[in-house]
């Protein structure tokens, strides 16, 4: 799953690949969680835009339910057949730029976080699922973790590399063929328990202890 991450001045650090920043500025998000207004890249008339989402997804049909959850993740391992995701998967993906995200791992002295990022410190890009409601939104597509990953969370974000975007907005194809075809090499280390808190929102948090 991909609950917290990090994106800061993603509208300069995509400039080489976004037509538009659609009045989208630059920003440091250290924590960023479920609910937060996030730069999204979308597909529009065979151009890439920036344009701020909020993260947290509400099916149609549970609209107007006050006890439901937006959708954050989809597996996408489903999303072909679930009702909440089989006709955005079609016609509305998006892609999400991240400097890298948190994940907790279960210990026996509790919850530890972790950092994980590009090995190479480029930006990382989350495939994504986004609609059109009273306010736009957006949920990160999951695949099973791999490699050393699989030792902190058994989920972890479909991450894109800039070649994959052609085929990630080819909605002939299936979003699962990409997670087939991880290209991304990732690093990772342990972060203060501060990240916890979504009040936290500082660049110590990224930093290893």
């Amino acid at each position: 799953m991909c609950g917290r991450y990090v994106t800061t001045n993603a509208v300069s650090k995509t400039k080489h690949l976004v037509d538009n920043p659609d009045r989208v500025l630059d920003t440091e998000n250290f924590n960023a969680y479920p609910t937060c207004f996030l730069p999204v890249l979308l597909h529009r008339d065979k151009k890439l835009i920036i344009q701020n989402l909020t993260w947290g997804l509400v099916p149609k049909w549970a609209e107007g339910k006050e006890d439901f959850r937006p959708l954050n993740n989809a597996r996408i391992e489903s999303v072909d057949e679930k009702p909440s995701f089989k006709s955005l998967v079609k016609k509305y993906r998006c892609i999400i730029p991240a400097d890298g995200y948190y994940e907790w791992q279960t210990t026996d002295s509790g919850k530890q976080p972790f950092f994980i990022k590009r090995s190479d410190d480029n930006p990382l890009y989350f495939g994504g699922l986004y609609q059109k409601n009273k306010v736009d939104e957006f949920t990160i597509l999951t695949q099973e973790s791999e490699g050393e990953l699989r030792s902190i969370h058994h989920r972890m974000p479909l991450m894109l590399d800039e070649s994959q975007f052609g085929e990630f907005f080819d909605y002939e194809k299936s979003v699962g063929i990409l997670s087939r075809e991880q290209s991304v090499n990732l690093s990772f280390y342990k972060v203060s328990k501060q990240v916890n808190s979504p009040k936290n929102n500082k660049v110590e948090l990224i930093k290893e202890i």
